[in-house]
């Protein structure tokens, strides 16, 4: 499937849904690079991250809900992080600078299960269009621009404590060609009577592999999730 598909799509998607429930979402917090590295043609791994580079993060979300049991989510998410290595007497030529950049979008469907007693569950698929770029300037230099696609499976798990307060778990992954990501999300879920809050830490890393390059990112975020149904 190619871009126009993907985008086609999406807009046959939400034409269809525009009579079920509105749901709006937002996501926001501090996202933390965790690990990331460059190999250029089987050569030595160059680091892409440093630890301490926090970057806040801002992730907005429409959807549909369809008569209780289906829901359709549009997702778009940009994030830039750049990191400064300095030379030290170990290596006195290493001194440069990284910095990734991607736009996503993600088209997400779930399947709504009925309840149990103190369980839900949501199962489904998760598609992600992404436009990556990745620099390196100083002493050592690459310069590459990818776009796209990925897809796989995706569940939404919640165990309930009591009336308002539930363990959450939000789990998705997906392959393409050469490219691949894993998002998980950990947390306490805050029921409302028509919204719901969720406060807690997501695990999400990308790579990519063209011709004999590859790169490896991950990223380990603190947030809160705010979402309203209409």
């Amino acid at each position: 499937m190619n871009i126009r598909g993907f985008c086609l799509i999406i807009f046959l998607i939400l034409t269809a849904s525009c009579f079920a429930n509105l749901e709006m979402k937002v996501d926001s917090g501090v996202s933390m690079p965790w690990s990331g590295f460059l190999e250029v043609s089987d050569s030595e791994r160059t680091q892409l991250l440093m630890k301490n580079d926090f970057r806040a993060y801002f992730l907005p979300t429409v959807g549909y809900e369809i008569s209780g049991e289906h829901l359709i989510e549009l997702s778009f998410f940009h994030f830039t992080v750049k990191s400064t290595f300095e030379a030290t007497d170990t290596d006195p030529l290493a001194s440069y600078e990284s910095m990734f950049k991607h736009d996503v979008l993600l088209l997400t469907y779930m399947y709504i299960l009925p309840e149990l007693d103190r369980f839900s569950l949501q199962l489904g698929v998760q598609g992600r269009l992404w436009f990556k770029q990745l620099t390196l300037t100083g002493s050592k230099t690459f310069d590459r621009k990818v776009s796209d696609l990925s897809f796989g499976p995706a569940a939404d798990l919640r165990l309930q404590m009591n009336d308002k307060v539930f363990i959450g778990l939000d789990v998705s992954t997906g392959l393409g060609k050469g490219n691949g990501f894993i998002d998980m999300f950990a947390g306490l879920h805050f029921e409302g009577p028509f919204y719901y809050v969720r406060a807690g830490t997501r695990y999400w890393s990308v790579t990519n592999s063209f011709d004999n390059d590859r790169f490896f990112l991950s990223f380990v975020n603190l947030g809160v999730q705010f979402c309203a149904v209409f």
